[in-house]
């Protein structure tokens, strides 16, 4: 103690140099829109590195459990992909949606970083704008719905997690589409809402609820749950509850979804609010 003592009184004017010229910065950052998005930029790079070395080390400690689930997986797809060439001889995969006229492609990604404890929660992933990704795409895994990504970087990108208060996603019940808006509960990470719909629609436990692709980012029949109970709101509406289909503690990898037909559809979608 005393010789710290010693360090500040012999290093007392260079100590308060570095605290001005600290609070300086701090002000010029705060109120300077440039240098706000600036450091912005910079710290979620550096987040995102460190994010990345940590999340290396916890993957090398698992790779085993890893590498058992991708192999998994690997049988499944190739499984269906037999399937597709018994009904297609000519061994070509040719998708044509000509109910939706939907075109995606698919960014597979890591996660660096992930919180679901926290009021709201975000996701860090290893693809950014070098990659094609953009703000407001859709992001999903094998099991449903993860998020929307809310800013990039040219290698790392913020996903506005479905365990955020902020997030409401346009859902349906999938054996009627009647449609309401799913939002996470703030509690239970395994537990959302289901709001929205009205007392004569019949539901029933167990019934699945999914995107019903009304918007430009999410596609149609991405799972968000099932429902797992279900009361009377106000007198018109269920206040339905579900499990969601996601379990974020143990997601690894993440498809982002770009829409090619997004631009076009906003376009269309901001004429007639204008209306």
């Amino acid at each position: 103690m005393r010789n710290l003592l010693r360090f500040i009184v012999n290093n007392q004017f260079t100590l308060l140099f570095l605290v001005i010229e600290f609070f300086s910065i701090a002000l010029v950052i705060r109120h300077n829109n440039y240098q706000q998005a600036w450091y912005n930029n910079f710290s979620q790079n550096i987040n995102g590195y460190l994010s990345l070395k940590i999340n290396n080390l916890n993957q090398y400690l698992s790779l085993k459990e890893l590498n058992d689930r991708l192999s998994s997986e690997n049988a499944i797809l190739r499984n269906q992909i037999e399937q597709i060439r018994f009904i297609n001889p000519s061994k070509q995969v040719i998708i044509n949606d000509t109910i939706h006229k939907q075109n995606y492609s698919f960014i597979i990604a890591r996660i660096i970083s992930n919180t679901v404890n926290k009021q709201y929660n975000y996701l860090t992933l290893d693809k950014g704008s070098s990659d094609g990704v953009k703000p407001e795409m859709a992001v999903i895994s094998d099991n449903g719905v993860v998020g929307i990504v809310e800013s990039a970087t040219q290698h790392f990108t913020l996903v506005i997690s479905l365990l955020n208060r902020n997030m409401k996603v346009s859902a349906k019940i999938k054996k009627n589409n009647c449609f309401g808006s799913f939002e996470w509960s703030g509690l239970n990470y395994r537990t959302g809402y289901l709001n929205e719909i009205p007392l004569h629609i019949p539901i029933a436990i167990g019934d699945t609820i999914v995107t019903t692709g009304f918007s430009s980012i999410f596609p149609e029949g991405i799972s968000l749950g099932y429902i797992t109970d279900f009361s009377v709101k106000g007198g018109n509406f269920y206040k339905i509850k579900l499990q969601i289909s996601n379990e974020f503690k143990s997601l690894s990898y993440v498809y982002i979804v770009n829409n090619f037909q997004k631009e076009e559809q906003k376009q269309l979608e901001s004429v007639l609010k204008h209306d």
